[in-house]
């Protein structure tokens, strides 16, 4: 039934926006940058802003650099509309950039919206969860940290009728407790709470009532960027002499 209101829902909203474009950038601060790949499904995508400095992965990199000082080095590997079983199949290759010798530091993963707007049953879906951690960590070849972040409260999304909003909300909570446990149960695993304004709200939202808008976006980035900003500083990820900076890897050899 859930499954069913959702899709005549999505089937309804007019326009359908493009994903942001330009996937990479770089802010300017101290050291060696933080490489931060953001993983994920439509927001991850940037729908809703015209470019990915002005969706969740530069805004996230640009709050960091505030916060913190450190220049940051951000990829997007992501699929509107992606479920976690999606990004399994389809997001994989795009962990890495053997072509520019880039690796992340850190992964931001973006997940979970659209296993609840299709019902995937809880426990289903932190399987999906901790096995594409799994494979993320077998193809780097390192136990990489890993930030999920949570699933926000839909229920002010104005975009959605209030029929369907409700229901969702409560299997987005639903499956947001799954990410929770994934986190604690697993090595270098974090949840990042959502948090914050009501993302969802007003001027929050995108053209399509559904998706962030550029200030949607900064708020939510804002909110993820002071949750990861306080795992760098536990040193839960040093990762400057990661592969891929050549500086430190001339400095890993003199060692």
């Amino acid at each position: 039934m859930l499954t069913a209101m959702i899709k005549e829902v999505v089937r309804g909203q007019r326009p359908r926006l493009p994903d942001a474009a330009g996937d990479a950038g770089e802010t300017t601060g101290d050291g060696p940058p933080l490489r931060l790949l953001l993983l994920g499904d439509s927001t991850a995508a940037g729908v809703g802003a015209e470019h990915h400095r002005d969706a969740l992965a530069g805004q996230v990199a640009t709050a960091l650099t505030a916060l913190t000082g450190r220049s940051v080095s951000w990829r997007v590997a992501a699929r509107s509309g992606a479920t976690v079983r999606d990004m399994r199949s389809l997001l994989l290759g795009q962990v890495t950039d053997p072509t520019r010798r880039w690796e992340p530091d850190l992964i931001l993963l973006s997940a979970g919206l659209n296993d609840a707007m299709r019902a995937r049953r809880p426990g289903a879906f932190r399987r999906d969860v901790a096995r594409l951690i799994g494979d993320i960590r077998l193809r780097l070849g390192r136990d990489v940290p890993i930030a999920l972040a949570g699933l926000p409260d839909l229920a002010p999304h104005q975009g959605l009728p209030r029929h369907v909003r409700g229901p969702l909300s409560l299997y987005a909570r639903l499956l947001d407790r799954k990410l929770r446990l994934v986190a604690a149960r697993g090595e270098a695993l974090f949840h990042v709470p959502a948090g914050g304004p009501p993302r969802f709200a007003g001027g929050w939202l995108a053209s399509d009532r559904f998706h962030p808008s550029v200030p949607g976006y900064r708020g939510w980035a804002r909110n993820l960027a002071a949750g990861i900003a306080t795992l760098l500083e536990t040193g839960v990820c040093p990762g400057t002499e990661a592969a891929g900076d050549p500086a430190a890897d001339e400095a890993a050899a003199v060692r």
